[in-house]
């Protein structure tokens, strides 16, 4: 026979009511004594609560939705991993949609989690025709990470690294290593915080002309590094490349050595997001580290932080680090 909050109160010493309280997350006038002494015996007993039964009453499915736009690009896996593991500590589960960076599989996948009743969504915007306004108008509570996004909406939350920064630091790690013709390559992301104006903004500051011959986007992959490069050597001279993020560093790095260039003493390479193997490349590639798990995280506080307790959602700057390998 399966344990019933009843049981679990009885056992605690409690009313069903405060048990209650504790495991729908309505407990911030409850002792932390007490909800630790519950959750302990939530945890022996087995306690399941009925999540239709208790979705209904409360008008709360306790799920999370995470609408993401490439699960093969290795930096999201860790932001979602923030998001599951910050759900799981407050009883909220989450369900993943990725949108294949296609404006049309957004739309689907809004639907799709708006059905599904999920309580609040995480959102990573797709490159282009990103349909924004049909999740804002859902009526959920959103919160954007990854790309920093200008909207009038102030009831929509953000977590972001300033990526157009990072850029810059990373363009201008380069010139301070002596390169002068120093290509990009990146994802095609027209918008105010794209990564291309950090590049155009440290070679204005170093003087150095742009020369457009040196820039190709595409996608955040390893075909873009790979293609762009070849596309680059053809019509270019270089002796430095800055990516959009790290899966396109590892196209860029496989393309100079079929071409026997060495790196970094004639190309140095630098990425962006210091993914897991960014390190064990060859070489060990210099990149900027952007928070990944704590984006996570942080979006999914927020989101369960407004649904519980009604606090506002926020636009909150993490921290970015350049992490200087053998590439540079």
């Amino acid at each position: 026979m399966s344990v019933t909050l009843k049981d679990v109160a009885k056992q605690a010493g409690v009313s069903a009511v405060t048990v209650s309280k504790v495991v729908n997350g309505n407990d911030q006038h409850i002792s932390q004594e007490t909800r630790a002494k519950i959750q302990k015996i939530v945890k022996q007993m087995g306690y399941v609560p009925n999540a239709v039964a208790k979705g209904l009453k409360v008008k709360r499915t306790n799920m999370l939705g995470f609408l993401l736009p490439d699960i093969s690009n290795s930096f999201f896996p860790d932001v979602a991993r923030g998001i599951e593991d910050t759900a799981k500590r407050y009883g909220f589960g989450v369900v993943m949609c990725n949108t294949d960076d296609d404006a049309q599989q957004e739309t689907e996948q809004i639907r799709f989690l708006t059905s599904r009743m999920v309580d609040g969504i995480v959102f990573v915007r797709a490159l282009k025709r990103s349909n924004m306004d049909q999740l804002f108008d859902s009526g959920l509570p959103v919160v954007i990470v990854d790309r920093e996004i200008e909207i009038k909406n102030d009831g929509v939350g953000q977590i972001f690294v300033d990526t157009r920064r990072g850029i810059h630091e990373s363009t201008k790690l380069l010139i301070d290593r002596g390169c002068r013709k120093i290509a990009f390559i990146s994802a095609n992301y027209s918008a105010k915080y794209d990564r291309y104006q950090g590049y155009c903004s440290a070679l204005e500051e170093a003087g150095i002309a742009l020369d457009p011959l040196r820039v190709y986007q595409d996608h955040y992959d390893v075909k873009t590094g790979y293609e762009g490069m070849q596309v680059i050597l053809g019509r270019s001279q270089i002796d430095g490349v800055v990516c959009g993020n790290d899966m396109i560093a590892v196209g860029v790095l496989n393309a100079l050595k079929e071409r026997k260039i060495e790196i970094p003493q004639q190309v140095k390479v630098i990425g962006f997001d210091d993914i897991y193997l960014s390190r064990y490349l060859s070489p060990p590639l210099t990149t900027v580290y952007q928070p990944a798990y704590q984006m996570g995280a942080s979006a999914a506080k927020m989101l369960i932080d407004h649904i519980l307790y009604g606090n506002p959602l926020y636009k909150k700057s993490l921290d970015f680090e350049l992490r200087i390998r053998e590439s540079v």
